[in-house]
Protein backbone atom coordinates (compact mmCIF):
# COMPACT_ATOMS: atom_id res chain seq x y z
CA UNK A 1 0.00 0.00 0.00
CA UNK A 2 1.16 4.06 -0.64
CA UNK A 3 0.56 4.24 3.03
CA UNK A 4 3.93 2.38 4.23
CA UNK A 5 6.01 3.74 6.80
CA UNK A 6 8.52 6.02 4.94
CA UNK A 7 5.58 7.98 3.70
CA UNK A 8 4.69 8.52 7.39
CA UNK A 9 7.99 9.36 8.62
CA UNK A 10 7.71 12.59 5.59
CA UNK A 11 4.05 13.39 7.05
CA UNK A 12 5.32 13.47 10.04
CA UNK A 13 6.83 16.49 9.52
CA UNK A 14 3.26 18.45 8.77
CA UNK A 15 1.84 16.85 11.56
CA UNK A 16 4.53 18.31 14.06
CA UNK A 17 2.81 21.67 13.05
CA UNK A 18 0.66 21.03 15.71
CA UNK A 19 2.67 20.35 18.41
CA UNK A 20 1.88 22.24 21.74
CA UNK A 21 -1.70 22.70 20.41
CA UNK A 22 -5.03 22.32 22.22
CA UNK A 23 -7.57 19.28 21.34
CA UNK A 24 -10.52 21.37 21.37
CA UNK A 25 -13.22 19.26 19.64
CA UNK A 26 -13.59 15.47 18.75
CA UNK A 27 -16.33 14.61 16.45
CA UNK A 28 -16.83 10.71 14.65
CA UNK A 29 -17.60 10.94 10.66
CA UNK A 30 -17.84 7.24 10.34
CA UNK A 31 -17.88 4.00 12.12
CA UNK A 32 -14.25 3.67 12.09
CA UNK A 33 -12.82 8.03 11.43
CA UNK A 34 -12.61 10.75 13.56
CA UNK A 35 -11.89 14.11 12.82
CA UNK A 36 -10.23 15.86 15.79
CA UNK A 37 -9.85 20.51 16.38
CA UNK A 38 -6.41 21.45 17.13
CA UNK A 39 -5.91 25.12 18.32
CA UNK A 40 -2.30 25.77 17.70
CA UNK A 41 -0.28 29.05 16.69
CA UNK A 42 -3.79 31.03 16.82
CA UNK A 43 -5.20 28.60 13.93
CA UNK A 44 -7.79 25.73 14.01
CA UNK A 45 -6.25 22.04 12.25
CA UNK A 46 -8.92 19.75 11.52
CA UNK A 47 -6.86 16.32 11.68
CA UNK A 48 -8.81 13.08 10.32
CA UNK A 49 -8.13 9.82 11.73
CA UNK A 50 -9.14 6.65 9.82
CA UNK A 51 -9.16 3.29 10.80
CA UNK A 52 -10.74 1.76 7.92
CA UNK A 53 -9.84 -1.58 6.59
CA UNK A 54 -9.10 0.18 3.23
CA UNK A 55 -8.81 3.82 3.55
CA UNK A 56 -6.36 4.12 6.99
CA UNK A 57 -4.82 7.29 6.98
CA UNK A 58 -4.28 10.81 9.01
CA UNK A 59 -3.86 14.15 7.98
CA UNK A 60 -5.37 17.72 8.21
CA UNK A 61 -8.33 18.03 6.13
CA UNK A 62 -10.63 21.42 5.06
CA UNK A 63 -12.71 18.92 3.46
CA UNK A 64 -16.70 18.77 4.91
CA UNK A 65 -17.75 15.73 6.71
CA UNK A 66 -20.84 14.57 8.01
CA UNK A 67 -21.68 13.69 11.55
CA UNK A 68 -24.04 11.76 13.28
CA UNK A 69 -26.34 13.29 16.08
CA UNK A 70 -26.08 10.60 18.29
CA UNK A 71 -22.07 9.89 18.52
CA UNK A 72 -20.88 6.19 19.77
CA UNK A 73 -19.61 5.95 23.18
CA UNK A 74 -15.75 5.85 21.94
CA UNK A 75 -16.31 9.14 20.97
CA UNK A 76 -18.16 10.43 24.43
CA UNK A 77 -15.25 8.76 26.19
CA UNK A 78 -12.81 10.56 24.15
CA UNK A 79 -14.51 13.59 24.30
CA UNK A 80 -14.21 13.10 28.51
CA UNK A 81 -10.55 12.04 28.87
CA UNK A 82 -8.66 14.01 26.13
CA UNK A 83 -10.75 17.05 25.15
CA UNK A 84 -9.07 20.00 26.17
CA UNK A 85 -5.48 18.38 26.65
CA UNK A 86 -2.26 19.35 25.04
CA UNK A 87 -0.34 17.91 22.44
CA UNK A 88 3.09 17.69 23.91
CA UNK A 89 5.20 15.55 21.66
CA UNK A 90 4.19 13.45 18.29
CA UNK A 91 6.42 10.54 17.06
CA UNK A 92 6.47 7.46 14.49
CA UNK A 93 7.53 4.27 16.24
CA UNK A 94 10.57 3.11 14.54
CA UNK A 95 9.38 3.51 10.84
CA UNK A 96 6.50 1.31 11.66
CA UNK A 97 2.88 2.70 10.46
CA UNK A 98 1.93 3.73 13.88
CA UNK A 99 1.75 7.17 15.49
CA UNK A 100 2.08 8.27 18.79
CA UNK A 101 0.06 11.76 20.76
CA UNK A 102 1.54 12.02 24.14
CA UNK A 103 -1.11 14.56 25.65
CA UNK A 104 -0.99 16.09 28.95
CA UNK A 105 -3.52 18.25 30.75
CA UNK A 106 -5.89 18.27 33.89
CA UNK A 107 -8.27 15.25 34.37
CA UNK A 108 -11.52 16.16 36.01
CA UNK A 109 -10.36 15.49 39.58
CA UNK A 110 -7.79 18.68 38.38
CA UNK A 111 -5.09 16.44 38.93
CA UNK A 112 -2.75 16.98 35.99
CA UNK A 113 -1.99 13.79 34.13
CA UNK A 114 -0.67 12.49 30.97
CA UNK A 115 -2.24 9.89 28.17
CA UNK A 116 -0.88 8.31 24.80
CA UNK A 117 -3.13 8.47 22.49
CA UNK A 118 -1.96 5.63 19.90
CA UNK A 119 -2.90 4.96 16.23
CA UNK A 120 -1.75 1.89 14.34
CA UNK A 121 -2.17 2.29 10.38
CA UNK A 122 -1.97 -0.73 9.38
CA UNK A 123 -5.10 -2.10 6.87
CA UNK A 124 -7.35 -4.29 8.18
CA UNK A 125 -5.46 -4.20 11.55
CA UNK A 126 -5.69 -0.18 11.72
CA UNK A 127 -6.57 0.38 15.52
CA UNK A 128 -6.67 3.16 17.95
CA UNK A 129 -6.00 2.99 21.54
CA UNK A 130 -5.91 5.55 24.58
CA UNK A 131 -4.04 5.20 27.27
CA UNK A 132 -2.11 6.56 30.50
CA UNK A 133 1.42 7.41 31.00
CA UNK A 134 2.44 3.60 32.15
CA UNK A 135 0.68 2.05 28.90
CA UNK A 136 -2.30 0.38 30.65
CA UNK A 137 -5.55 0.41 27.66
CA UNK A 138 -7.89 2.71 29.19
CA UNK A 139 -10.04 2.46 25.82
CA UNK A 140 -9.15 0.62 22.42
CA UNK A 141 -11.60 1.15 18.89
CA UNK A 142 -11.49 -2.36 18.02
CA UNK A 143 -11.62 -4.87 20.96
CA UNK A 144 -9.64 -8.03 20.54
CA UNK A 145 -8.14 -10.76 22.51
CA UNK A 146 -5.16 -12.27 22.09
CA UNK A 147 -4.34 -11.70 18.53
CA UNK A 148 -1.94 -13.59 16.27
CA UNK A 149 0.93 -11.00 17.09
CA UNK A 150 0.43 -11.92 20.57
CA UNK A 151 -0.86 -8.57 21.92
CA UNK A 152 -4.34 -7.79 23.49
CA UNK A 153 -6.33 -5.08 22.56
CA UNK A 154 -8.50 -4.72 25.80
CA UNK A 155 -9.28 -1.89 28.50
CA UNK A 156 -6.82 -2.43 30.85
CA UNK A 157 -4.52 -4.69 29.41
CA UNK A 158 -0.92 -3.11 28.71
CA UNK A 159 -0.62 -2.39 25.36
CA UNK A 160 2.53 -3.95 23.94
CA UNK A 161 4.46 -2.08 20.52
CA UNK A 162 4.63 -4.52 17.57
CA UNK A 163 8.20 -6.68 17.49
CA UNK A 164 10.17 -7.00 14.05
CA UNK A 165 13.36 -8.13 13.63
CA UNK A 166 13.72 -5.59 10.53
CA UNK A 167 15.48 -2.20 10.50
CA UNK A 168 14.90 1.11 10.64
CA UNK A 169 16.15 2.66 7.02
CA UNK A 170 16.97 6.36 8.23
CA UNK A 171 18.94 5.04 11.08
CA UNK A 172 21.03 3.55 8.32
CA UNK A 173 24.13 4.72 6.08
CA UNK A 174 24.98 4.78 2.50
CA UNK A 175 27.40 2.36 3.67
CA UNK A 176 25.29 -0.21 5.99
CA UNK A 177 22.40 -0.04 3.58
CA UNK A 178 25.24 -1.39 0.61
CA UNK A 179 26.66 -3.88 3.43
CA UNK A 180 23.24 -5.83 3.71
CA UNK A 181 23.13 -6.90 0.10
CA UNK A 182 19.97 -6.49 -0.58
CA UNK A 183 19.56 -8.10 -4.23
CA UNK A 184 15.19 -7.91 -4.86
CA UNK A 185 12.62 -5.77 -3.81
CA UNK A 186 10.94 -8.41 -2.06
CA UNK A 187 14.40 -8.96 0.48
CA UNK A 188 14.58 -5.28 0.69
CA UNK A 189 10.57 -5.43 2.34
CA UNK A 190 11.86 -8.17 4.33
CA UNK A 191 14.70 -6.46 5.77
CA UNK A 192 14.00 -3.07 6.25
CA UNK A 193 10.72 -2.08 8.32
CA UNK A 194 8.21 0.34 6.28
CA UNK A 195 8.70 -0.45 3.49
CA UNK A 196 6.04 -1.03 0.77
CA UNK A 197 6.58 -3.39 -2.47
CA UNK A 198 5.69 -0.43 -4.33
CA UNK A 199 8.81 1.82 -3.63
CA UNK A 200 10.85 -1.20 -3.39
CA UNK A 201 10.03 -2.17 -6.90
CA UNK A 202 10.62 1.37 -8.15
CA UNK A 203 13.70 1.12 -6.74
CA UNK A 204 14.64 -1.65 -8.28
CA UNK A 205 13.84 -0.44 -11.49
CA UNK A 206 17.10 1.62 -11.05
CA UNK A 207 20.77 0.56 -12.17
CA UNK A 208 22.25 1.30 -8.91
CA UNK A 209 19.23 0.54 -6.78
CA UNK A 210 20.48 1.00 -2.89
CA UNK A 211 22.23 4.28 -3.54
CA UNK A 212 19.14 5.59 -5.66
CA UNK A 213 17.09 4.33 -2.58
CA UNK A 214 19.26 6.32 0.17
CA UNK A 215 18.53 9.52 -2.11
CA UNK A 216 14.62 8.96 -2.09
CA UNK A 217 14.38 8.12 1.91
CA UNK A 218 16.64 11.72 2.31
CA UNK A 219 15.00 13.54 -0.70
CA UNK A 220 12.29 16.57 -0.44
CA UNK A 221 8.89 15.84 -0.68
CA UNK A 222 6.97 16.20 -4.18
CA UNK A 223 3.25 14.96 -2.92
CA UNK A 224 1.72 13.40 -5.78
CA UNK A 225 -0.79 11.18 -7.26
CA UNK A 226 1.17 9.15 -10.21
CA UNK A 227 -0.10 6.12 -13.18
CA UNK A 228 1.57 2.80 -12.45
CA UNK A 229 2.42 0.82 -15.42
CA UNK A 230 -1.09 -0.80 -15.42
CA UNK A 231 -2.68 2.83 -15.57
CA UNK A 232 -3.60 2.34 -12.00
CA UNK A 233 -3.64 5.77 -9.81
CA UNK A 234 -1.48 5.50 -6.67
CA UNK A 235 0.17 8.20 -4.51
CA UNK A 236 3.68 8.74 -2.59
CA UNK A 237 5.51 11.58 -1.41
CA UNK A 238 7.45 11.48 -4.60
CA UNK A 239 5.88 10.71 -8.13
CA UNK A 240 6.84 6.40 -8.26
CA UNK A 241 5.38 6.42 -12.09
CA UNK A 242 3.85 9.32 -14.60
CA UNK A 243 3.20 12.90 -12.66
CA UNK A 244 -1.03 13.15 -12.46
CA UNK A 245 -1.29 15.59 -10.03
CA UNK A 246 0.94 17.75 -7.77
CA UNK A 247 0.02 19.05 -4.31
CA UNK A 248 1.67 21.43 -1.99
CA UNK A 249 1.58 19.05 0.84
CA UNK A 250 0.79 15.41 1.79
CA UNK A 251 -2.50 16.13 3.74
CA UNK A 252 -3.75 17.84 0.64
CA UNK A 253 -3.13 15.17 -1.68
CA UNK A 254 -4.84 12.70 1.21
CA UNK A 255 -7.80 14.42 1.24
CA UNK A 256 -7.91 14.89 -2.81
CA UNK A 257 -7.54 11.03 -2.92
CA UNK A 258 -9.41 9.76 -0.73
CA UNK A 259 -12.63 11.58 -0.03
CA UNK A 260 -14.86 10.78 -2.76
CA UNK A 261 -13.62 7.46 -2.34
CA UNK A 262 -14.22 7.16 1.45
CA UNK A 263 -17.33 9.12 0.68
CA UNK A 264 -19.05 6.74 -0.98
CA UNK A 265 -17.52 3.37 0.98
CA UNK A 266 -19.56 4.99 3.64
CA UNK A 267 -22.36 5.50 1.62
CA UNK A 268 -22.25 2.21 0.46
CA UNK A 269 -21.89 0.99 4.10
CA UNK A 270 -24.98 2.87 5.26
CA UNK A 271 -27.58 2.54 2.44
CA UNK A 272 -27.05 -1.29 1.54
CA UNK A 273 -25.41 -0.11 -1.58
CA UNK A 274 -27.95 1.81 -2.83
CA UNK A 275 -25.93 2.64 -6.05
CA UNK A 276 -26.76 -1.30 -6.95
CA UNK A 277 -30.34 -0.57 -6.48
CA UNK A 278 -30.29 2.65 -8.95
CA UNK A 279 -28.12 0.55 -11.60
CA UNK A 280 -30.35 -2.55 -11.42
CA UNK A 281 -32.93 0.01 -12.05
CA UNK A 282 -31.72 1.65 -15.27
CA UNK A 283 -30.65 -2.31 -16.48
CA UNK A 284 -33.95 -3.10 -15.92
CA UNK A 285 -36.11 -0.64 -17.63
CA UNK A 286 -33.38 -0.55 -20.38
CA UNK A 287 -33.97 -3.99 -21.14
CA UNK A 288 -38.18 -3.71 -20.91
CA UNK A 289 -37.52 -0.83 -23.51
CA UNK A 290 -36.22 -2.79 -25.69
CA UNK A 291 -38.54 -5.67 -25.87
CA UNK A 292 -41.40 -2.87 -25.80
CA UNK A 293 -39.89 -1.67 -28.94
CA UNK A 294 -40.14 -5.08 -30.98
CA UNK A 295 -43.45 -5.29 -29.70
CA UNK A 296 -43.94 -1.95 -31.80
CA UNK A 297 -42.68 -3.25 -34.54
CA UNK A 298 -44.54 -6.09 -34.83
CA UNK A 299 -47.80 -3.58 -33.67
CA UNK A 300 -46.95 -1.52 -36.69
CA UNK A 301 -48.41 -4.51 -38.53
CA UNK A 302 -51.82 -4.68 -37.08
CA UNK A 303 -53.21 -3.01 -41.00
CA UNK A 304 -51.65 -6.33 -42.35
CA UNK A 305 -54.01 -8.01 -40.73
CA UNK A 306 -57.21 -6.23 -41.29
CA UNK A 307 -56.39 -6.52 -45.15
CA UNK A 308 -56.52 -10.48 -44.87
CA UNK A 309 -59.52 -10.26 -43.05
CA UNK A 310 -61.22 -7.82 -45.58
CA UNK A 311 -59.23 -10.31 -48.68
CA UNK A 312 -60.64 -13.73 -47.17
CA UNK A 313 -64.19 -12.32 -46.88
CA UNK A 314 -64.23 -11.70 -50.65
CA UNK A 315 -63.87 -15.26 -51.01
CA UNK A 316 -66.47 -16.88 -49.75
CA UNK A 317 -66.91 -19.86 -52.12
CA UNK A 318 -64.16 -21.56 -50.60
CA UNK A 319 -65.25 -24.14 -48.73
CA UNK A 320 -62.29 -26.65 -48.24
CA UNK A 321 -60.10 -26.60 -45.43
CA UNK A 322 -56.70 -25.62 -46.37
CA UNK A 323 -53.30 -24.91 -44.50
CA UNK A 324 -53.06 -21.72 -46.68
CA UNK A 325 -54.55 -19.86 -49.87
CA UNK A 326 -53.30 -18.10 -52.73
CA UNK A 327 -55.93 -14.65 -53.22
CA UNK A 328 -55.52 -11.81 -55.19
CA UNK A 329 -54.83 -8.62 -53.60
CA UNK A 330 -56.94 -6.01 -54.99
CA UNK A 331 -54.75 -3.49 -52.39
CA UNK A 332 -51.39 -4.09 -53.65
CA UNK A 333 -52.34 -5.52 -57.26
CA UNK A 334 -50.96 -9.12 -56.90
CA UNK A 335 -51.45 -12.45 -55.72
CA UNK A 336 -50.83 -13.43 -51.97
CA UNK A 337 -50.39 -16.47 -50.01
CA UNK A 338 -52.64 -16.19 -46.56
CA UNK A 339 -52.00 -18.68 -44.11
CA UNK A 340 -55.14 -20.78 -42.35
CA UNK A 341 -55.99 -22.93 -39.65
CA UNK A 342 -57.50 -25.79 -41.25
CA UNK A 343 -59.81 -26.35 -38.02
CA UNK A 344 -61.93 -23.62 -39.16
CA UNK A 345 -63.98 -22.55 -42.38
CA UNK A 346 -62.68 -19.59 -44.51
CA UNK A 347 -65.12 -16.84 -42.89
CA UNK A 348 -64.16 -18.15 -39.03
CA UNK A 349 -60.30 -17.17 -40.41
CA UNK A 350 -61.34 -14.12 -41.82
CA UNK A 351 -63.25 -13.09 -38.34
CA UNK A 352 -59.69 -14.68 -36.54
CA UNK A 353 -57.75 -12.28 -38.48
CA UNK A 354 -59.60 -8.95 -37.54
CA UNK A 355 -59.53 -9.88 -33.95
CA UNK A 356 -55.78 -10.35 -34.01
CA UNK A 357 -56.40 -6.94 -36.03
CA UNK A 358 -58.44 -5.33 -32.96
CA UNK A 359 -55.53 -6.69 -30.08
CA UNK A 360 -52.56 -5.18 -32.17
CA UNK A 361 -54.23 -1.77 -32.83
CA UNK A 362 -55.16 -1.54 -29.02
CA UNK A 363 -51.43 -2.78 -27.83
CA UNK A 364 -49.93 0.17 -30.04
CA UNK A 365 -51.54 2.78 -27.57
CA UNK A 366 -50.65 0.45 -24.65
CA UNK A 367 -47.00 -0.15 -25.67
CA UNK A 368 -46.41 3.30 -26.35
CA UNK A 369 -47.57 4.15 -23.03
CA UNK A 370 -45.25 1.50 -21.75
CA UNK A 371 -42.10 3.32 -23.40
CA UNK A 372 -42.84 6.50 -22.09
CA UNK A 373 -43.06 4.79 -19.01
CA UNK A 374 -39.78 3.17 -19.26
CA UNK A 375 -37.85 6.23 -20.55
CA UNK A 376 -39.45 8.34 -17.88
CA UNK A 377 -37.82 5.67 -15.06
CA UNK A 378 -34.30 5.82 -17.30
CA UNK A 379 -34.13 9.32 -16.76
CA UNK A 380 -35.47 9.41 -13.56
CA UNK A 381 -33.20 7.01 -12.05
CA UNK A 382 -30.04 8.42 -14.19
CA UNK A 383 -30.73 11.62 -12.47
CA UNK A 384 -30.64 10.10 -8.88
CA UNK A 385 -27.27 8.14 -9.94
CA UNK A 386 -25.83 11.55 -10.99
CA UNK A 387 -26.93 12.68 -7.49
CA UNK A 388 -25.50 9.76 -5.96
CA UNK A 389 -21.87 10.38 -6.90
CA UNK A 390 -21.66 14.02 -5.18
CA UNK A 391 -23.71 12.86 -1.99
CA UNK A 392 -23.50 13.42 1.38
CA UNK A 393 -24.35 10.83 3.91
CA UNK A 394 -26.99 12.32 4.41
CA UNK A 395 -28.06 13.17 1.12
CA UNK A 396 -28.13 9.37 0.09
CA UNK A 397 -30.03 8.42 3.22
CA UNK A 398 -32.92 11.01 1.85
CA UNK A 399 -32.41 9.32 -1.74
CA UNK A 400 -32.86 6.13 -0.11
CA UNK A 401 -36.11 7.39 1.75
CA UNK A 402 -37.62 8.60 -1.65
CA UNK A 403 -37.11 4.75 -3.19
CA UNK A 404 -39.37 3.40 -0.27
CA UNK A 405 -41.79 5.92 -0.37
CA UNK A 406 -42.01 5.04 -3.78
CA UNK A 407 -41.81 1.43 -3.15
CA UNK A 408 -38.58 0.27 -5.12
CA UNK A 409 -37.05 -0.28 -1.56
CA UNK A 410 -38.67 -2.14 1.29
CA UNK A 411 -37.85 -1.10 4.21
CA UNK A 412 -36.32 -4.06 5.29
CA UNK A 413 -33.70 -3.28 2.99
CA UNK A 414 -33.57 0.01 3.70
CA UNK A 415 -34.77 1.79 6.82
CA UNK A 416 -34.96 5.68 6.77
CA UNK A 417 -36.99 7.88 8.77
CA UNK A 418 -38.50 10.87 6.82
CA UNK A 419 -37.01 14.19 8.55
CA UNK A 420 -39.27 17.04 8.60
CA UNK A 421 -36.68 19.28 6.66
CA UNK A 422 -34.31 17.57 3.86
CA UNK A 423 -30.55 18.69 4.18
CA UNK A 424 -30.01 21.19 1.45
CA UNK A 425 -26.54 23.04 1.88
CA UNK A 426 -26.80 27.04 2.45
CA UNK A 427 -24.53 29.60 1.45
CA UNK A 428 -24.44 33.83 2.48
CA UNK A 429 -23.10 35.70 -0.60
CA UNK A 430 -23.20 39.27 -0.24
CA UNK A 431 -25.60 38.36 2.95
CA UNK A 432 -28.17 36.76 0.75
CA UNK A 433 -28.83 33.33 1.03
CA UNK A 434 -28.94 31.08 -1.40
CA UNK A 435 -30.01 27.39 -1.29
CA UNK A 436 -28.30 24.36 -3.04
CA UNK A 437 -30.44 20.76 -3.48
CA UNK A 438 -28.38 17.70 -3.97
CA UNK A 439 -31.34 15.51 -4.21
CA UNK A 440 -34.89 14.90 -5.54
CA UNK A 441 -36.46 15.61 -1.59
CA UNK A 442 -34.19 18.55 -1.38
CA UNK A 443 -35.15 20.10 -4.78
CA UNK A 444 -38.72 19.59 -4.20
CA UNK A 445 -38.72 21.64 -1.41
CA UNK A 446 -36.86 23.82 -2.29
CA UNK A 447 -38.72 25.21 -5.23
CA UNK A 448 -42.09 24.19 -4.07
CA UNK A 449 -42.09 24.81 -0.48
CA UNK A 450 -39.52 27.19 0.72
CA UNK A 451 -39.18 29.91 -2.27
CA UNK A 452 -41.16 32.55 -2.60
CA UNK A 453 -42.54 33.36 -5.71
CA UNK A 454 -40.16 36.50 -6.58
CA UNK A 455 -36.90 34.46 -5.73
CA UNK A 456 -34.34 33.25 -8.13
CA UNK A 457 -33.98 29.94 -9.45
CA UNK A 458 -30.97 28.53 -11.17
CA UNK A 459 -30.50 25.40 -13.16
CA UNK A 460 -27.65 23.61 -15.78
CA UNK A 461 -29.39 23.71 -18.89
CA UNK A 462 -31.24 20.20 -20.77
CA UNK A 463 -28.97 18.21 -17.73
CA UNK A 464 -29.53 16.86 -14.37
CA UNK A 465 -28.84 18.82 -11.58
CA UNK A 466 -29.26 20.46 -8.12
CA UNK A 467 -32.37 23.37 -8.00
CA UNK A 468 -30.26 25.93 -6.15
CA UNK A 469 -32.24 29.30 -4.97
CA UNK A 470 -31.00 32.69 -4.38
CA UNK A 471 -33.51 34.32 -1.88
CA UNK A 472 -33.87 37.76 -3.56
CA UNK A 473 -35.71 39.86 -6.06
CA UNK A 474 -32.83 41.39 -7.24
CA UNK A 475 -30.18 39.94 -8.62
CA UNK A 476 -26.22 41.34 -8.40
CA UNK A 477 -23.68 39.99 -10.92
CA UNK A 478 -22.15 38.45 -7.98
CA UNK A 479 -24.82 36.71 -6.74
CA UNK A 480 -25.84 35.33 -10.05
CA UNK A 481 -22.45 33.93 -11.09
CA UNK A 482 -22.41 32.54 -7.52
CA UNK A 483 -25.63 30.62 -8.11
CA UNK A 484 -24.76 29.97 -11.80
CA UNK A 485 -21.22 28.36 -10.20
CA UNK A 486 -23.09 26.25 -7.54
CA UNK A 487 -25.80 24.96 -9.94
CA UNK A 488 -22.96 23.93 -12.46
CA UNK A 489 -20.86 22.10 -9.72
CA UNK A 490 -23.36 19.85 -8.56
CA UNK A 491 -24.78 18.63 -11.89
CA UNK A 492 -24.05 16.08 -14.64
CA UNK A 493 -21.96 18.84 -16.38
CA UNK A 494 -19.73 19.83 -13.83
CA UNK A 495 -16.64 18.86 -15.76
CA UNK A 496 -17.35 20.64 -19.09
CA UNK A 497 -16.28 24.07 -19.56
CA UNK A 498 -18.49 27.10 -20.61
CA UNK A 499 -21.55 25.20 -18.95
CA UNK A 500 -24.68 26.93 -19.50
CA UNK A 501 -26.53 27.34 -16.34
CA UNK A 502 -30.78 28.68 -16.83
CA UNK A 503 -32.30 31.40 -13.97
CA UNK A 504 -35.46 33.13 -13.71
CA UNK A 505 -38.07 33.42 -11.28
CA UNK A 506 -39.61 30.86 -9.21
CA UNK A 507 -43.13 31.83 -10.21
CA UNK A 508 -42.51 31.30 -13.83
CA UNK A 509 -41.84 26.90 -12.89
CA UNK A 510 -44.46 24.72 -13.10
CA UNK A 511 -44.47 21.09 -12.62
CA UNK A 512 -44.69 19.00 -15.41
CA UNK A 513 -48.37 16.89 -15.51
CA UNK A 514 -47.83 12.84 -15.06
CA UNK A 515 -43.97 13.40 -14.32
CA UNK A 516 -42.45 13.23 -11.00
CA UNK A 517 -41.66 16.47 -9.05
CA UNK A 518 -37.95 16.67 -10.14
CA UNK A 519 -39.13 17.39 -13.42
CA UNK A 520 -40.05 20.90 -14.20
CA UNK A 521 -40.64 23.06 -16.84
CA UNK A 522 -40.17 27.41 -16.61
CA UNK A 523 -40.49 30.09 -18.79
CA UNK A 524 -39.08 34.13 -19.22
CA UNK A 525 -35.78 32.23 -18.39
CA UNK A 526 -32.09 33.48 -19.11
CA UNK A 527 -28.82 31.97 -19.77
CA UNK A 528 -25.61 32.58 -18.15
CA UNK A 529 -22.60 30.35 -19.50
CA UNK A 530 -19.75 29.96 -16.79
CA UNK A 531 -16.55 27.78 -16.23
CA UNK A 532 -16.45 26.59 -12.49
CA UNK A 533 -13.78 27.76 -10.67
CA UNK A 534 -12.51 25.14 -7.71
CA UNK A 535 -10.84 27.96 -5.31
CA UNK A 536 -14.27 29.64 -5.37
CA UNK A 537 -16.50 27.14 -5.11
CA UNK A 538 -14.21 25.78 -2.10
CA UNK A 539 -13.75 29.33 -0.84
CA UNK A 540 -18.05 30.37 -0.57
CA UNK A 541 -19.17 31.00 3.12
CA UNK A 542 -20.88 28.08 4.14
CA UNK A 543 -23.82 28.71 6.51
CA UNK A 544 -24.35 26.70 9.33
Amino acid sequence: MSFDGVFLHKLLGELNSIKTGRITKIMESGDTDFIFTIRADKTNYHLLFSFSCDFARIHFTTKRYDFPSNPKSLTMFLRKHIEGYFIEDIYQYNNDRILVFKLTGYNELRDYTQKYLICEFMGRYSNMLLTDENYRILEVLKHAGVSEFGRTMLPNATYVFPTTTKMNPFKLTLEELEALQISSPKELCIKLEGISMNLASYVYTKERAIPFFYELLHKEIEPCIYKQANEKKEYYYIPLGEKVYSFSSCSAMLDAYYYDMDNQAKIKAKTNDLERVIERQIIKNEKKLKKLELEAIDASSAMDYKIKGDLLLSYPHLKSKEQRVEVYDYYNQKNIMIELDPKYDIITNSQRYYKKYQKMKTAVHYIQDQMNFARNEIEYFKILSEQLKCASIHDAVEIQQELIENHYIFKEEGKAKRKAKPNYLTYLIEDTEIFVGKNNLQNEYLTHKLARGTDFWFHVQNASGSHVIVATNELTEELCRSAAMLAASYSSLKNSSSIPVDYTQVKNIKKIPGKRNCFVTYTKQKTIYIDIDPNKVEGMKLKK
